[in-house]
């Protein structure tokens, strides 16, 4: 019977999992099309809507928006979302079109425009921070070392992850604290803060008068209460969705908090990749759109904003990440002349670290190669997870359930000298696997927190991926409460 029991779990598992594998996975085998693709993978990979554009040529190729958001109202390529880290590419651009226009220096201390800014400090790359004034360039290319101390006046504590990584090996090695920086978006929230000042203008105003109304952006600005409907956030719990209902500080504008549509996404990309000859907005030519995409240190990854990275392949340009209930990626071939958006009305790691990054490969092999394969479907692997771990809830609920049993039978072992050896040792184990399980709980927050350069609440570490947060913690407290039964028993045993 005893055996039964144990076993009878993995072979629910070992079922669960067979099913995935070989029930049939509807759908082409290959894409062709862009529609084909967005539609078919939304389902696939578990995304509650999101909205697409594409340049190709110079010319907006593709536009259509999918699914719907937190709350079930559908989305179009016109509702407006927040474009969360990508934010930057906005506030980078204004930054060259003052740099262009030379009202300000990119080599200037930043402690001339905001003095109780001057204890930060300045690194190189791969290095600790430098015994020197930070400037406006090294701000801009995410060259700071921030104090441990908060900086309340600049950091409206937006939740969320850092700008996304094409790959998660990347992420880790950029965001594990070996080092004493992070890539925050605190730089670019400064970098605004500063754009304000120097300008005497709020950073709405700015982005409104410099960028959006130039180019046609209407449904875009940096004061979400402008607009009348903004699409509801969501978040994913084992491919459910449910809504966040929080809104981003506004002044978290600058790094986080820009809302835009992909409509309007689409016109700026093409201005930057490919815009008409005598194309203008203040600051900036169609001769000059290049240098938003230029490492601002021949060393560095950053340029107005974007991320370049270089591969064999040649170079990687983009920008995304998440905040609580969106997520974008965005990746532009300037040689191509083409570019992708994805905005999507869900946050998470696994959205914007894995399956955007994932969907825009897809998207730019259609692009430049016709055709693209269907790539893996995570919504049926998140399924498997969550019937597994009930499966492993379930098992946990039925040891706690047989702990008198279970100590008897230890307590009879050793009584009869069966096994002692065995005996003596399993309570030692039990201890030492519930001091274990409270540690990692208590210390979740704090690693956490190393990771993404700032401190971390439960509640921000359960928002950052729902379904892998509350799995973990759940199992590591059920777990938990399941040694603290046993060793309840072996001691009211012993006692008897």
């Amino acid at each position: 019977m005893k055996f039964l029991q144990r076993i009878v779990p993995w072979l629910l598992v070992i079922l669960i999992i067979l099913a995935a594998l070989y029930l049939p996975d509807l759908g082409p085998e290959n894409y062709k099309d862009f529609d084909s693709l967005f539609a078919n993978e939304r389902g696939r990979q578990g995304i509650a809507g999101y909205e697409i554009a594409i340049i190709k040529n110079g010319e907006i190729a593709f536009n259509k928006a999918y699914g719907f958001d937190g709350q079930r109202r559908p989305l179009e390529k016109s509702t407006p979302l927040y474009l969360g880290p990508a934010s930057e590419i906005l506030t980078g651009t204004l930054l060259c079109q003052f740099v262009n226009e030379r009202k300000i220096s990119l080599d200037v201390p930043i402690a001339e425009f905001i003095p109780e800014l001057a204890s930060l400090k300045a690194r190189r790359a791969g290095a600790s921070s430098l015994d020197m004034p930070l400037t406006l360039r090294q701000l801009a290319a995410h060259r700071v070392a921030f104090p441990e101390k908060d900086l309340p006046d600049y950091d409206p504590a937006a939740s969320g992850l850092e700008a996304g990584l094409p790959d998660p090996e990347l992420f880790l090695r950029s965001h594990f604290p070996t080092e004493n920086y992070t890539r925050s978006r605190l730089s670019y929230r400064i970098v605004g803060a500063i754009l304000e000042k120097e300008s005497n203008k709020k950073f709405s105003d700015l982005l409104e008068s410099m960028i959006t109304i130039p180019l046609g952006m209407y449904l875009t600005t940096a004061r979400p209460s402008s607009l009348e409907h903004i699409a509801v956030g969501s978040g994913s719990f084992f491919g459910l969705t449910f809504p966040y209902l929080e809104k981003v500080p506004y002044d978290a504008a600058a790094s986080d908090g820009i809302v835009t549509t992909s409509q309007d996404m689409a016109k700026f990309l093409k201005f930057v990749v490919s815009p008409e000859r005598g194309e203008w907005i203040p600051g900036l030519s169609s001769s000059q759109t290049p240098r938003l995409y230029q490492p601002l240190y021949k060393d560095g990854d950053t340029g107005f904003g974007w991320r370049i990275l270089n591969s064999e392949k040649g170079r990687y340009i983009f920008q995304g990440g998440s905040i609580r209930g969106y997520a974008s990626r965005i990746v532009i071939y300037p040689e191509r002349n083409a570019a992708i958006v994805i905005l999507t009305s869900q946050s998470g790691i696994i959205i914007s670290n894995f399956l955007l990054p994932m969907l825009v490969s897809c998207a730019e092999q259609i692009l430049f190669n016709g055709e693209s394969r269907r790539p893996f479907p995570t919504q049926r692997a998140e399924l498997v997870v969550g019937v597994i771990f009930v499966i492993y809830l379930l098992s946990i609920i039925l040891q706690m359930q047989s702990s008198f049993s279970w100590a008897r039978d230890l307590l009879k072992y050793r009584e009869t000298g069966i096994s002692q050896l065995y005996a003596r040792f399993v309570p030692v184990r039990t201890f030492i696997g519930l001091v274990l399980r409270i540690f990692i709980v208590v210390l979740a927050p704090f690693a956490a927190g190393a990771l993404v350069g700032r401190s971390v609440s439960y509640q921000e570490l359960i928002a950052f991926e729902p379904g892998i947060a509350s799995m973990l913690m759940t199992a590591l407290l059920f777990g938990a409460l399941r040694n603290i039964s046993r060793l309840v028993m072996i001691g009211r045993l012993r006692r008897s």
